[in-house]
């Protein structure tokens, strides 16, 4: 009897994470063809075109915001688009955060904007590195102490590097860098795997389905 009734759990376990992953297939799929249309609003937008003119606090509304929201995050919601305070320069501009009954199960995306330039990033190397960064660091930034979600997002507004939370101290390695000035196929594939609908689902959510 109790190896009948664990024969079923492990079934149902597995059936639940293989529907899991079709789920993330599926997801990943439809945001992928869906990126470039929305992409192209902001790539051909007045603002980009108009990018060197743009206040600190136009380039964080009139960008970097739309830039998430083509991600599929909720800019309007406090609680899944947080603004942080920035009383420290270790500190993120926005937190994109999953709740589920008023409790917190996810941090995703750190996303802190810098104004450093082209020259800054190493698109062979996936290396990053800015003598005149103004802020803290990518050390500080993905210390563990103040840095908990999956992916930290460095921006200037039009490039956009992402960094693991697997990130090796020293390296100033970022896994993936979206250039919305100039993107490929292959980047808005690339893309799709950081928008809310992918990254936010988990296994969870399959059960209570």
């Amino acid at each position: 009897m109790v190896l009948a009734a664990l024969l079923l759990f492990v079934i149902v376990l597995l059936f639940s994470f293989i529907i899991f992953l079709f789920c993330k297939r599926l997801i990943y799929k439809l945001n992928r063809r869906v990126l470039a249309r929305n992409l192209a609003l902001i790539k051909n937008g007045k603002y980009l075109a108009d990018y060197k003119n743009l206040s600190e606090n136009e380039i964080r509304e009139k960008l970097i915001t739309p830039f998430f929201m083509v991600l599929g995050y909720n800019t309007y919601d406090m609680r899944e688009f947080v603004r942080t305070q920035r009383r420290a320069s270790v500190e993120p501009d926005y937190i994109t955060k999953k709740w589920d009954n008023s409790r917190l199960c996810k941090r995703s995306l750190y996303i802190k904007y810098e104004k450093f330039s082209d020259d800054a990033v190493n698109l062979n190397n996936k290396v990053y590195n800015d003598n005149k960064m103004q802020g803290a660091n990518v050390d500080e930034l993905l210390n563990p102490l103040y840095f908990k979600g999956e992916y930290y997002v460095l921006t200037n507004g039009y490039l956009y590097l992402f960094f693991s939370k697997k990130y090796i101290t020293g390296s100033k390695n970022f896994e993936f860098c979206f250039n919305v000035k100039n993107y490929s196929k292959a980047d808005i594939a690339r893309l799709a795997y950081f928008t809310k609908q992918y990254m936010f689902l988990q296994i969870s959510d399959v059960y209570r389905s």
